[in-house]
């Protein structure tokens, strides 16, 4: 049998080339799990050959903590865009919350929750990185959204960081524990929808304030 030829690489800015890197890693990851993958594999989809890859990753462990950390990162910037100086504090939350489930329970994030999953039982500090980039992450940006709300007299909240992960926590459980551990499909518009309303509800049942 022939060998197989190797790619052949386009020109690109070193940004550019770490981002052709990263989503062939993507791929790979989804397509076979982190022990299932190999760095000649993610080469190839990735359009690079080896020798580029371990220019910008000296290992499949590097790569995989970089695409989680890009990962979380992109999910919490598309989700959790918020401003401080919103005066409809619930109508923010029921936003915040529909966008971060919207994007949550999307059956290619779960597999990739998954993935991570898998992976952190051989390597825990993978499972660290994901913490720390994602939920942690997550809350902290929530935390400071609340104390802007506190100084200005709509909300109040003894410890700011617990209630940050109350909030994300209740609105992610009745969704993402069924798809994630039970393999059940995404769920409808009208729960998403239902389950928002109500952790939004109990959310200011317990730190809002009347005007």
């Amino acid at each position: 049998m022939a060998e197989m030829a190797a790619p052949r690489e386009r020109p690109a800015s070193e940004t550019d080339k770490r981002a052709q890197i990263l989503e062939g890693a993507r791929q790979v990851f989804f397509a076979h799990g982190f022990n299932g993958a190999s760095m000649s594999e993610i080469a190839l989809a990735a359009g690079v050959s080896k020798g580029t890859l371990y220019v910008y990753f000296e290992n499949k462990e590097r790569l995989f903590a970089a695409l989680v950390e890009e990962h979380s990162r992109l999910i919490g910037g598309s989700t959790l865009s918020l401003d401080p100086d919103e005066d409809d504090v619930r109508g923010a939350l029921m936003k915040t919350a529909r966008n971060y489930l919207n994007v949550l329970a999307q059956p290619n994030h779960v597999a990739w929750l998954r993935t991570v999953i898998g992976a952190s039982e051989k390597f825990p500090e993978l499972g660290q990185i994901f913490v720390d980039s994602g939920p942690r992450r997550a809350a902290q940006i929530l935390a400071d959204w609340f104390r802007a709300w506190i100084s200005r007299g709509k909300l109040k909240i003894d410890n700011v960081e617990i209630a940050a992960w109350q909030f994300t926590m209740m609105i992610q459980g009745p969704i993402m524990v069924p798809m994630l551990y039970g393999g059940e499909a995404r769920p409808s518009a009208a729960r998403i929808e239902e389950v928002v309303r109500q952790s939004v509800d109990m959310f200011l049942a317990a730190y809002g304030r009347k005007a």
